[in-house]
């Protein structure tokens, strides 16, 4: 009786740590998910244009120096308006590169945004272009609680790309999540 009764605390036990555990990674909520598995913070929109959630994912990325900490991925919208949404530290992959149409400041970080031109046109592309052609932010966000800084991208695609200053809305309305 002794052995069933110390087997049933020890089996309890278990359980109340796999469930805490299975509690904090389905928790529902990609950005809170991805935060438990991570040591740079981790940052959620509270501004989107509208544009539904329609994927999301944790990108595993070799990097040339070896360390590999999964970036998170999600993207919102359809085919005619595209926010996508990439975060890490590090970046193992390279953002497409068009020309430097606006630099601002984001929670105290400088802030890029490049709009996708035809490079043989690239020294008259201007922050009109980014809704034409498409376009990103680039910005490294400041860590939080003892976590690291973050890397994150903000790229617009489709028929009908948002405006450079729809994107630096988006990124003024990054949060940390607690």
């Amino acid at each position: 009786m002794k052995k069933v009764a110390t087997f049933l605390a020890i089996a309890g036990a278990c359980t109340v740590v796999v469930s805490t555990s299975a509690f904090a990674m389905g928790s529902g909520n990609i950005y809170v998910d991805t935060q438990v598995g991570v040591t740079y913070t981790v940052y959620q929109p509270t501004v989107t244009t509208g544009l539904k959630l329609t994927s999301k994912s944790n990108l595993a990325l070799p990097c040339a120096s070896g360390a590999a900490e999964e970036n998170l991925a999600t993207k919102y919208g359809t085919k005619t308006q595209i926010l996508s949404l990439t975060e890490g530290n590090p970046m193992c992959s390279d953002i497409g590169q068009g020309a430097t149409v606006l630099t601002t400041k984001v929670q105290g970080a400088t802030a890029k945004v490049q709009a996708y031109c035809d490079p043989a046109l690239s020294l008259k592309c201007t922050v009109a272009d980014v809704s034409k052609f498409g376009g990103h932010l680039d910005v490294k966000l400041p860590a939080i609680k003892g976590l690291r800084p973050t890397r994150v991208w903000i790229e617009t695609t489709g028929k009908t790309p948002l405006s450079a200053q729809q994107l630096v809305t988006i990124a003024k309305g990054l949060q940390p999540v607690q």
